[in-house]
């Protein structure tokens, strides 16, 4: 269901921009009082799928011109819950635009969902020359250089900076949709999607939860491929001092969700694991043996939108894992309502040194009461635990090192 000819109503906009003022005006280089004011938007054709609706909404000015980012929109079919319905934000990775299907997953799991382009582009592709590209909009900004490899001009003309003002923005104006409840909102992301919802999710305080997928923080001087190619001196200063979710997730109080897989050659488990550990609400991981890097292996595990729907629907959580411990060749975690458990595992490597070569084998574990056990096999030098409960949901523990 889309909005529509459905507009922002001027009162919806007042109320936006009276709560603005409730916000830290600044969070790093951007200007949050810019960015909670819905922005101006027009409905378009162009890129045109059923059931959606093609937005055009205007972003902060590149370079002293206008820029508009397209997205697609859509809210659920059906009736609609009492107070508006709950919304997600979906932002893409490497290589991708806005993802049509990604809204419709959301709708049908009762959600509105935004998913727009960051790098100017509606999400068609034409024939130019006999090469296959992807066609610009009319007023496009700028698009990604690299890995951060435009650290050198002005913060203002850097691609991250623009994207994150493309994302808080749709936020913004998903947030002004009558239909929408704004005070349900999260944000996913993926690949490079998950590392600006690792930034987001400290610099807008609005959204309720955050799924960041792959992308995390702590990304300089890591050894994946996004790590290696951030070179020391100001290349990595501005990203750690701008960019890198680390400098704000001491702000993150919400619910996060942390998706990653064991040999990730983008972002390393230790990324992953430093972010969790460091932003201050309640954490949930799921670390998958050899997971496929993908927008479509992103978005089609069934635990994001379980995880959701506990946050702002009140429905059955996922299993919560805690208290990990190391003795006498022995590793445990306790476990949230261990009736729910289904089974249980340990996952461990033998090896050490790059992540993304280090090859991981399963054993068993045991649930007793709240406690889930297994024996540490001989040289073993990370292990955690992965816990399926009665609805075939998975979630994992935190790894540890052995000593």
């Amino acid at each position: 269901m889309g909005i529509g000819s459905l507009k922002p109503k001027v009162l919806l906009i007042f109320i936006i921009t009276v709560l603005v003022n409730n916000y830290a005006q600044t969070a790093g280089p951007w200007e949050l009082g810019q960015l909670y004011i819905t922005p101006k938007w027009e409905t378009t054709e162009k890129a045109n799928v059923k059931g959606m609706t093609g937005i055009l909404y205007e972003s902060l000015p590149y370079k002293g011109k206008r820029v508009q980012v397209f997205a697609y929109y859509s809210a659920p079919e059906g009736e609609m819950p009492k107070g508006g319905w709950p919304a997600v934000v979906c932002v893409h990775g490497g290589g991708g635009t806005a993802f049509d299907k990604w809204v419709k997953i959301w709708n049908e799991h009762g959600y509105a969902a935004i998913s727009m382009d960051l790098e100017g582009h509606y999400p068609i592709k034409d024939s130019i020359n006999g090469e296959w590209q992807r066609i610009p909009t009319e007023n496009p900004g700028c698009e990604r250089v690299g890995t951060f490899l435009d650290f050198e001009l002005s913060v203002q003309d850097q691609w991250y900076y623009n994207a994150v003002a493309h994302v808080v923005l749709a936020h913004t104006l998903i947030c002004s949709f009558p239909e929408v409840n704004a005070n349900k909102t999260g944000i996913t992301g993926i690949s490079w999607g998950g590392i600006l919802t690792s930034t987001i999710m400290g610099v807008d305080k609005r959204f309720k939860f955050a799924i960041p997928i792959y992308g995390c923080g702590f990304i300089p001087n890591s050894d994946g491929y996004q790590g290696q190619n951030i070179k020391p001196g100001k290349h990595t200063e501005t990203v750690l001092k701008y960019y890198d979710g680390s400098a704000y997730f001491k702000n993150v109080l919400i619910p996060t969700f942390w998706i990653n897989g064991t040999n990730d050659k983008h972002f390393p488990m230790a990324s992953t694991q430093k972010s969790l550990q460091s932003v201050k609400g309640r954490v949930t991981i799921r670390y998958t043996k050899e997971m496929i890097h993908s927008h479509k292996a992103g978005w089609e595990i069934e635990e994001i939108y379980a995880f959701a729907n506990s946050i702002v629907k009140g429905s059955e959580p996922l299993l919560n894992l805690n208290k990990t411990k190391v003795q006498k060749g022995t590793f445990s975690v306790s476990v949230s309502k261990p009736d729910k458990v289904e089974q249980v595992q340990l996952l461990y490597t033998t090896d050490s040194g790059i992540w993304n070569q280090r090859q991981w084998q399963a054993t068993a574990a045991q649930l007793k009461k709240s406690k889930i056990k297994a024996t540490i096999p001989d040289h073993a030098t990370t292990v955690f635990m992965q816990v399926t409960d009665e609805r075939g949901l998975m979630v994992t523990s935190d790894y540890v090192e052995i000593k």
